[in-house]
């Protein structure tokens, strides 16, 4: 059993900014759900569907090495169960630990998440893998760690990007802090995308410019529009 004791602001800033990135087409049913894994001091949460991918980190105290995937759905849902406020923000205690499942005439064993508030509120959830069957999460380590451990080398004047992921990243930052995006040296590279030390997330871009192009060359804004030292050639 692994318990984690955090307060309901800490386990929305976990699960709010990756929700979005969770998968929801019905092709691809393992990516319909938001990654929780504990390891020595540090929680994460990690949800992709492939354009995207994106995970936080919350310090809690030592834990044990354990990985549930909860379905997007009921993610969305503990976070409208568990609310805080500026004046209040309970504690809540995750358990994490293996409970019997009813199976027909029997029962299984399976890993599950419950959530106890100060209040009373109990909310259990169980892990939806599929034992022995792997999927786009288990590598978010190396996903991530190899953009970013690259060269910081922009690779192309532009970058073309899909207009629809773009409110998906709203959620990742806070009052106050800063979004930064970093570009790799490669022009169909993915983006790096941080927010202070407690997210990060990778973006696949929808195109690219080879590095000699130019997306506004026949671009009618650049002949309505004057070049502003147009009158000091003049």
């Amino acid at each position: 059993m692994t318990r984690i004791d955090l307060t309901t602001r800490d386990l929305h800033q976990l699960i709010a900014p990756v929700l979005p990135h969770a998968c929801t087409s019905a092709d691809l049913p393992e990516l319909n759900a938001v990654r929780l894994e504990t390891s020595g001091t540090t929680m994460h949460a990690v949800a992709t569907d492939r354009t995207t991918m994106a995970a936080t980190r919350q310090p809690v105290g030592f834990t044990d090495d354990v990985v549930i995937h909860i379905d997007r759905t009921d993610a969305a849902a503990l976070l409208k169960l568990f609310t805080f406020t500026k004046e209040e923000d309970p504690d809540l205690t995750l358990i994490l630990d293996q409970v019997s499942v009813p199976v027909g005439n029997t029962s299984l064993s399976a890993l599950a998440l419950r959530i106890d508030s100060q209040d009373g509120t109990r909310l259990v959830l169980h892990d939806r893998r599929i034992p022995g069957q792997p999927t786009a999460l288990d590598g978010w380590r190396k996903v991530i760690g190899k953009i970013l451990h690259r060269q910081q080398t922009v690779g192309a004047p532009a970058i073309l990007l899909s207009p629809a992921t773009l409110p998906r990243w709203s959620k990742a930052a806070g009052k106050g802090e800063r979004l930064s995006v970093f570009c790799g040296p490669d022009p169909s590279d993915a983006l790096l995308i941080a927010v202070e030390q407690h997210f990060i997330g990778v973006w696949t871009p929808a195109g690219h410019l080879d590095a000699g192009g130019d997306l506004l060359e026949d671009n009618p804004w650049r002949r309505e529009l004057p070049t502003p030292f147009a009158s000091e050639e003049e």
